[in-house]
Parts: C-alpha cells; structure tokens; sequence
C-alpha cells in the first residue's frame, strides 16, 4: 500500500471532492437541458399529429364529398361558383416604425 505524506492527502482531498462536485453539476445541468428538448420536442410532435389528423380528415372529405371537391377547385384557381361573390382585398400595408422627435 502506497502512504501518501499528510501535506499531499490534505491537499488532493479538495481537488477530488471538487472534481467530483463539479462532475455532478455538469450532469445536473445536461439533464436539465436533455428535457427542456424533450418537452419542445414533444409539443413540436403534438402539434405535428394535429395538423396530420387535419389533413387527413381534409383528404375524407376530398375523397367523399363533391362540396369539399368544388370548394378546393374554386380556392386553388381562384373563381366562384354561380351563386357566390368573390372579394378581392388588397395586401395591407406593413406598417412603419415612426422616427422620435428630436430633443
């Protein structure tokens, strides 16, 4: 068994203990982080199913009903049907930031 001197034991203490602490601290620290990612993650994936279930109910109706056919025909080629009155609306302006008076 190797004795270390008393001066060399009291001086690596410190050093271990630190080392050790700072190792727990940086282990708390990526746990803290792995799971503020995994909650943006799984609100990113939740969000993802509720437009998919959107789409899918969109693909139904698409396949089933001459109403959603005509609907999506007249939006992606811009017209109305017979009985409908189509608006037009001009892009609205983006509005500016206003400089300050001078003082």
């Amino acid at each position: 068994m190797i004795r270390l001197p008393r001066r060399t034991a009291w001086f690596a203490l410190p050093v271990v203990a630190a080392a050790v602490g700072w190792g727990w601290w940086s282990g708390q620290r990526a746990v803290r982080q792995a799971r503020a990612e995994l909650q943006v993650l799984e609100s990113r994936r939740a969000e993802l199913e509720r437009t998919n279930h959107e789409l899918a109910r969109q693909v139904e109706a698409l396949k089933h009903e001459r109403e959603a056919r005509e609907r999506a025909a007249r939006e992606s080629m811009d017209v109305a049907a017979p009985d409908e009155t189509m608006v037009i609306l001009p892009p609205t302006p983006t509005p500016t930031p206003t400089a300050l008076p001078a003082r």
